[in-house]
């Protein structure tokens, strides 16, 4: 009796190995891959930095004016950079154009939004509203989901 349940098994076993249906494996998608707006979490007082993507709908290039958050009491636009001395740092950016069709990558290493002087503590999970003003299109609104890496 045992050698006919294990044999049963077996059997079992080796026509689901063989079985000529060609399913492939859901893609396994990360958080990190599928969220491009977001920010790091910080303390009150201190400072945290957004993540953006806009695309120009407009048939006319648009230029970045300022940046916004109820969350801090100061909030630009930020450029990273490198001196040719091989140092890091980070300068304001008063504007920045996009052509039409085109996208608005504000990200860690590029341009990003500094929020300084929070308000409030940012915490995984909640999110803040920060607010892109172009000169064509006006005011345009991001709800940012807060994470702690992306």
């Amino acid at each position: 009796m045992k050698f006919r349940l294990l044999a049963l098994l077996i059997l079992i076993g080796f026509a689901a190995c063989t079985n000529n249906k060609t399913e492939e494996a859901p893609e396994v998608i990360t958080q990190k891959e599928t969220v491009s707006d977001w920010a790091r979490p910080a303390a009150k007082g201190t400072m945290s930095g957004a993540y953006l993507r806009y695309t120009n709908t407009l048939n006319t290039t648009d230029t970045l004016l300022s940046v916004s958050s109820d969350v801090a009491m100061m909030t630009q636009v930020h450029e990273s950079y490198t001196t040719e001395d091989g140092l890091a740092g980070m300068r304001e950016k008063k504007d920045a154009s996009v052509a039409p069709g085109e996208e608005l990558v504000l990200e860690r290493g590029g341009l990003h939004v500094m929020l300084m002087r929070l308000n409030q503590d940012l915490v995984e999970g909640d999110s803040v509203k920060v607010t892109l003003t172009f000169k064509e299109a006006g005011r345009i609104d991001f709800n940012v989901p807060i994470l702690s890496s992306n």
